[in-house]
């Protein structure tokens, strides 16, 4: 009998298994669907009322409020995902920011020069919404593209 209960666990713990795979993978790519979607419809076509269908109303703070100086000072604004990587409830996005500097950004007055950045960026989500982020920049390679010294 203890056999019999060996043999069924060492045939159903594969299956298992693959069950397991199959649905992180799905998970995997529905967030990675989100967030490319985000950066589609709201970043890139500056839709960012377009926000809250991909933010939750636990996210600390206000999404919009570190997009929108970006969106006013660089109107052509545009991220590119270079490469994305999905691990459970986390993506990870390496992106590069373009775009032409037309009005004042953090006390900058505008340059015209088109600059670019690049960054990464993890996205936290639940229930196929974002509920934290964490950003990560070049910065000091931006500001020097605009000339700051």
């Amino acid at each position: 009998m203890k056999f019999l209960t060996y043999l069924c666990a060492a045939l159903i713990m594969p299956l298992l298994s693959t069950a397991q795979r199959v649905k992180k993978t799905k998970t995997d790519m529905d967030n990675k669907a989100i967030i490319r979607k985000m950066y589609e419809d709201a970043f890139n076509k500056g839709n960012l009322t377009e926000l809250s269908q991909f933010v939750s109303d636990a996210y600390p703070g206000k999404f919009a409020q570190h997009l929108l100086p970006l969106k006013t000072a660089f109107p052509d604004a545009q991220w590119i995902i270079k490469d994305m990587l999905a691990e459970g409830d986390k993506v990870v996005v390496f992106q590069q920011f373009c775009g032409t500097h037309k009005d004042t950004f953090q006390h900058i007055p505008p340059t015209g020069k088109y600059v670019t950045g690049n960054g990464i960026v993890t996205y936290e989500l639940k229930g196929g919404k974002i509920v934290n982020t964490q950003v990560l920049t070049d910065r000091l390679g931006f500001l020097e593209a605009l000339g700051v010294r």
